[in-house]
């Protein structure tokens, strides 16, 4: 049963892997400038919050650029300088500045960083070139098991309590997914990672949301300035996930019935994870809370 259960964990684990933008689902840019010459030719994996119109000449522009913006006025870019120009929440970011087969750029708007991606038909390089590395070679922090760290809190939103539940899955390919559901309707949510000090927007669903970064990390790595941030109407919610450390025991799957080790931030209640006949619980002060964050009597 040990077994079945461990491997179970392993699979769902392994699902949440990142892998490579799928481009052949990502629709062209229409092309509003190069009557015709652009067509079929470039596409943008957008950040969440972001919006893509087409390729495009405006006023202020000096190029034809992929014409895109933001909820709030852009402050940098990673492209380089006089590769892009600013107006207000909008930005045109110039064709000239894609010469490979995919790109990855930076905007922080509103103290907010958007991360996304350029694909051009024509650019030179491989799509996905990370992820097809390390074959026959050794994964940063060696050959790691993915496993999950859970946590739970409980927060006051629109001054009342709201209980949190989050995951922090450690991937295959050492990368970090970031899972957070809430229990209560909150209005307006807006679900962010502060990771190590950097706002990222975490693509949301009813109650839920989850982000995967790209950067790896080695085992013993401790995250540092690291929360989740949830903006709704009125006010904010904050969950700090400060101290996880990479590889840690409280990483591994446990056996039925075990109370696994937590690392829980100082200033919240005291939890841990339960498993017991393959069902996964959060044990906290006295009680039982399924990973959705409701009470279990």
């Amino acid at each position: 049963m040990t077994k079945k259960i461990s491997c179970l964990l392993a699979l769902l684990c392994v699902g949440m892997m990142a892998f490579a933008t799928d481009w052949n689902a990502i629709e062209w840019l229409g092309d509003g400038a190069g009557g015709g010459a652009y067509a079929n030719k470039y596409k943008v994996e957008a950040a969440f919050g972001q919006t893509v119109v087409n390729i495009q000449r405006p006023a202020f522009a000096q190029e034809d650029g992929i014409y895109t913006n933001f909820p709030a006025g852009v402050e940098s870019c990673t492209l380089p300088e006089g590769k892009y120009v600013i107006e207000g929440a909008g930005m045109v970011l110039y064709l000239s500045a894609f010469t490979q087969k995919e790109t990855a750029v930076t905007v922080v708007a509103g103290s907010v960083n958007y991360d996304f991606k350029v694909y051009y038909a024509d650019g030179e390089g491989e799509v996905g070139g990370e992820e097809e590395q390390g074959q026959g070679g050794e994964q940063p922090g060696g050959d790691l098991t993915p496993a999950t760290y859970y946590g739970v809190a409980s927060v006051e939103v629109s001054g009342a309590p709201c209980v949190f539940n989050w995951h922090i899955t450690r991937n295959a390919d050492a990368t970090l997914t970031f899972d957070i559901t809430w229990e209560a309707d909150i209005t307006g949510a807006v679900p962010q990672i502060c990771l190590e000090g950097t706002f990222i927007n975490m693509p949301a669903q009813e109650k839920h949301a989850v982000y995967t970064g790209t950067q790896t990390y080695t085992d013993g790595a401790t995250l540092a300035n690291t929360f989740f941030y949830i903006a709704y109407s009125g006010g904010v919610a904050r969950v700090d996930i400060t101290g996880y450390t990479v590889g840690a025991s409280n990483e591994q799957p446990g056996t039925p019935g075990e109370e696994q080790g937590f690392v829980q931030p100082s200033g919240s209640a005291k939890a841990h994870k339960i498993i017991e006949n393959g069902q996964v619980y959060i044990f906290r002060n006295g009680e039982r809370f399924n990973v959705l964050g409701t009470a279990i009597k």
